[in-house]
């Protein structure tokens, strides 16, 4: 089981922690193809951390992106997704990283603030509309995806509540400029 650092403070970008497993992915094809192992063989390599501040794609919200520095090499973290308790970082392996090595996690800071507004965005978007429209809406799915971020909603709404309403009551909030409390 790897520990969720990144739930504790959305802001720390740099870490620690040690190396549990490094998969060569490329070995995995002689065998059974399960959900698991397809998804890893989209990368050359996966690494399994006791604990760790990337954030898997889940939830609507991507995977957030960056480096895993070694005694004697690093690893380029290009996605990361969780399995019954296991994060994999799946990426590209430079140099080698064994079994128990320490190591430093840099997560790319510019992504996971991105990724944080478009998840944060969402939760606004979904709150009004819930707390203005809750007996006539019904939330379906959130995307949070910088490259087309959507709620998506089943339900009818009268014209009186159009798509204006909603966008000034959103920059309203944002524009109080909220602090975000992260409850667990």
């Amino acid at each position: 089981m790897t520990e969720l650092a990144y739930f504790k403070d959305t802001y720390v970008v740099c870490g620690t922690g040690r190396v549990l497993e490094v998969i060569d992915t490329s070995v995995l094809t002689n065998g059974a193809v399960t959900p698991l192992t397809k998804a890893l063989q989209r990368h050359p390599h996966a690494v399994i951390l006791d604990a760790t501040l990337f954030y898997p794609q889940g939830g609507g919200q991507p995977t957030d992106t960056g480096r895993i520095t070694g005694p004697n090499g690093h690893f380029t973290v290009a996605h990361v997704f969780m399995d019954n308790k296991r994060v994999y970082h799946q990426g590209t392996l430079h140099g080698t990283l064994n079994e128990n090595d320490a190591v430093d996690l840099a997560v790319d800071e510019d992504v996971r603030m991105r990724n944080a507004r478009c998840h944060s965005a969402g939760h606004v978007i979904f709150s009004i509309i819930k707390h203005q429209w809750g007996d006539q809406m019904t939330e379906r799915k959130g995307h949070h995806f910088s490259d087309g971020a959507y709620v998506e909603f089943s339900g009818v709404l009268s014209e009186a509540h159009d798509k204006s309403l909603l966008e000034e009551m959103v920059a309203r909030v944002v524009a109080e400029d909220r602090r975000i409390i992260v409850t667990e």
